[in-house]
């Protein structure tokens, strides 16, 4: 019976972001930082990285542009998230990055993106899910691109009119008919070898880069 009423709350959730999608308007810059890091792999592949919060305003905006590989953990918030990046066109792939006993897929998760960007896919991660700290980046999105080649490129999904939930991450859900503006910062490569200090300074790279982003939106 519980599987079925969460079946059934799936559904709906998707029925209510349908809805809400058809309504947003967008306003896109920067999408010469998308060219330029699909120039730079031999098959076009990208990696790009928001902010947990934002996640509902990404798919809206990139819905029906690329079939982007969308992560999301295996968890029941992440069933929801799986199941509307997977309606609006995207491919969900399902892992986590916390372990509680056992590795919750996230290094599955990762060995699909691999394959994935290896014939040319583009990959789109929240850099601080699934669980935070928020707007702490994550390693998951350096190790990647060190393993594909791809360079990564921040983005931000500003909605000038959102309600904000009371959650970790103060998830934020566009409001009907609100304009969300789109956008990238400049891309940037990472070197195969990296030491752990390395691979931290890259994960500030990527806040450092969306904190500015949103301040450039605003």
């Amino acid at each position: 019976m519980g599987n079925i009423f969460h079946k059934i709350c799936l559904q709906l959730a998707w029925m209510l972001v349908k809805a809400l999608v058809s309504t947003y308007r967008f306003d896109k810059e920067g999408l010469e930082h998308l060219e330029t890091a699909s120039k730079h792999h031999p098959k076009g592949a990208l990696l790009i990285g928001c902010w947990h919060e934002q996640l509902l305003g990404f798919l809206a905006a990139h819905a029906g542009t690329f079939p982007y590989m969308a992560m999301a953990s295996r968890s029941k918030d992440g069933d929801y998230a799986a199941i509307i990046a997977s309606k609006m066109g995207f491919t969900p792939v399902r892992g986590s990055s916390r372990k509680r006993g056992k590795d919750k897929g996230g290094k599955e998760a990762i060995d699909i993106y691999i394959s994935g960007m290896a014939e040319g896919g583009r990959g789109g991660i929240t850099v601080d899910g699934p669980k935070g700290p928020r707007h702490v980046c994550k390693p998951g999105i350096v190790q990647i691109a060190q393993r594909t080649g791809a360079m990564i490129v921040p983005g931000g999904a500003f909605a000038e009119r959102y309600w904000e939930f009371n959650s970790w991450d103060r998830f934020k859900l566009p409001v009907p008919f609100t304009r969300i503006k789109l956008r990238y910062a400049e891309p940037f490569a990472v070197p195969e070898e990296m030491s752990v200090s390395e691979i931290a300074d890259a994960c500030r790279k990527v806040e450092e880069k969306l904190i500015a982003l949103e301040k450039s939106a605003h």
